[in-house]
């Protein structure tokens, strides 16, 4: 069976359809070609490969913009009364903002995990928690009038007295 034959209209059909929706299944029904002849001629063209890459690129930047409007404009949702639309509330995404931000800025927004607590000038910050959590306990303690020698009343952990 003879390869498929991709006309300049098809191609510029497939590669606008890419670029508005960054699926290639719906950029090739669109050209109305094969995904796997799709996939096969990026392999194949250099050129072809690049424009794939610069549709998706144009994709990408329109969910980038789309997530933005979201999270910064918001969207007006529906409020019913008595199966009746009653208004409109603007509704933000703060999710989206928060992913904008992790993407934009992942020095100062990503997330932290125990892992990567330690900070490249090679300070622990666990150290600081077990610092904290002993400087709570003392103060707890302090706030406690029945306790004599701590939170527990004066016995240790094992369940004996001091």
């Amino acid at each position: 069976m003879p390869a498929q034959i991709w006309t300049t209209a098809r191609r510029a059909k497939f590669l606008k359809k890419l670029a508005e929706t960054g699926n290639v299944s719906a950029a090739a029904r669109a050209a109305k070609a094969s995904r796997s002849r799709a996939y096969q001629l990026k392999a194949e063209d250099v050129g072809f490969a690049e424009e794939w890459s610069e549709a998706l690129e144009m994709a990408t930047d329109a969910l980038d913009a789309e997530a933005r409007r979201r999270a910064m404009d918001g969207v007006d949702t529906p409020r019913f009364h008595q199966g009746q639309i009653a208004g409109t509330v603007k509704k933000y995404s703060d999710s989206l903002l928060m992913f904008l931000l992790r993407a934009h800025r992942p020095d100062l927004y990503r997330e932290r995990t125990a892992a990567a607590s330690s900070r490249q000038d090679g300070h622990d910050d666990t150290e600081d928690y077990a610092g904290a959590r002993d400087a709570l306990a003392d103060r707890l303690a302090r706030l406690d009038p029945d306790a004599e020698d701590g939170p527990d009343g004066g016995t240790d952990p094992a369940g004996g007295a001091d």
